[in-house]
């Protein structure tokens, strides 16, 4: 057997059936996986190159269940395997100075009273539920139900993030009511669009893995409760998410019918210009080339003559114009 680290362990809990529970620890762990009947939550770090002790020595799971643990792809699915559900779940990023749209995978295999879950960052909805365990008989009773719990508080965070995309898209909507459009920046917009393609992505085939969790045998009834209603509440919020995209799609829409409108009014606005005084141009360039017998050259109100004219020749082009109704 391999020797003992702890370094891939983040927690390992024993539930006593009544909301609270034990934490265990290396020795202790090996002890009661093996040798007793209470659930076991088993929480690890497999960013740590020593997780695998724990997975195979003292959980006893086999290889192929290992490497389905630890694939790359870590959408969210669910798969039977040796015995009990393996599945996978994304998380709203909590951590202090990370983006919250980088979303944070955990990975999961739950038996009939055993739990292991394993995260590479951080996930707030975890440490929530160990929390729970550790107060007055106030966390899960079986491991199903720790399952439940983390996936419900994982939900509760999309949910939030809903609702500041929906705030920040609903804020643009209304500069671009208010007539305020050049103050509205597409990089605004786009930090809206980016991480609803995300949150889309993983939440809709989420929900899914839920509600067939909701109804699998292996999960108590009150966890069943628990993740049906979780699954409903996650399918709501990745209609959200859809209905967000459309709205942020017609605001993009409605910004760019607006550029170009603006720009067509400039490009018409200089068109006129160039109208005006493209007659006025070649008057003066007729005058002002170097032979002789220029009219007027050797008056003193030539100057004044030339004026005048340019004005009653632009006052003319500017009337067949209106006239027109090109402007």
């Amino acid at each position: 057997m391999s020797s003992q680290p702890s370094s891939s362990l983040v927690f390992a809990w024993r539930l006593d059936g009544k909301g609270g529970g034990e934490k265990l620890d290396v020795s202790a762990l090996g002890h009661a996986w093996r040798g007793s009947e209470a659930p076991i939550w088993l929480h690890l770090d497999f960013s740590q190159t020593d997780f695998d002790y724990f997975l195979a020595d003292i959980a006893g799971l086999d290889e192929d269940l290992i490497e389905a643990l630890t694939e790359e792809d870590t959408r969210p699915r669910v798969a039977n395997f040796s015995g009990g559900r393996i599945t996978t779940l994304r998380g709203i990023n909590l951590n202090p100075g990370a983006d919250p749209d980088d979303l944070v995978s955990l990975r999961v295999w739950l038996g009939a009273n055993r739990l292991v879950t394993l995260r590479r960052r951080r996930l707030q909805s975890v440490m929530r539920v160990s929390e729970l365990l550790e107060g007055d008989a106030e966390g899960p009773e079986s491991v199903s139900q720790v399952f439940a719990a983390i996936a419900d508080a994982m939900v509760d965070r999309v949910g939030e993030r809903a609702h500041q995309l929906d705030d920040a898209l609903g804020e643009l909507e209304d500069r671009q009511m208010d007539d305020n459009r050049d103050d509205i920046d597409s990089d605004e917009l786009t930090e809206i669009r980016h991480p609803l393609i995300t949150l889309r992505r993983f939440m809709d085939p989420q929900s899914h893995c839920l509600a067939k969790l909701a109804e699998d045998d292996l999960i108590d009834e009150a966890a069943r409760l628990w993740l049906r209603e979780a699954a409903n509440q996650l399918f709501r919020y990745a209609d959200d998410f859809r209905a967000l995209q459309e709205r942020a799609m017609i605001l993009q829409e409605q910004l760019t019918s607006d550029h170009n409108e603006r720009l067509n009014e400039r490009m018409y606005l200089l068109a006129i210009i160039t109208a005006v005084f493209l007659p006025l141009t070649f008057l003066t360039g007729l005058l002002g080339i170097n032979v002789g017998g220029i009219p007027g050259a050797d008056s003193p109100l030539g100057f004044a003559v030339v004026v005048g004219l340019s004005m009653l020749v632009g006052a003319l082009v500017m009337a067949v114009l209106k006239k027109w109704r090109w402007w």
